[in-house]
């Protein structure tokens, strides 16, 4: 029974960290982003801050808590 608990206690540390460890949108993003339980990823689209209208725009991917974000600037008018 022990070794039980043991093993219980070591998930729910893991499952704790993962909640802990997900990234937090930026108050600027437009678009959702969510991880939960190390699972998840989005779209975010930054405003606009070039005379040309272009922008930046991050794809982010988790999967079993490995991933990450990629950004690149997008032309205007891009969907």
């Amino acid at each position: 029974m022990r070794k039980v608990m043991i093993a219980a206690a070591a998930i729910g540390v893991a499952t704790t960290g993962w909640f802990v460890s997900a990234p937090v949108a930026s108050a600027e993003c437009v678009g959702p982003n969510t991880v939960i339980m190390g699972h998840g990823g989005g779209r975010c689209d930054h405003p606009s801050d070039q005379p040309d209208g272009s922008f930046v725009r991050c794809d982010t991917t988790y999967v079993f808590g490995f991933g990450g974000t990629n950004c690149y600037r997008v032309a205007a008018g891009t969907p």
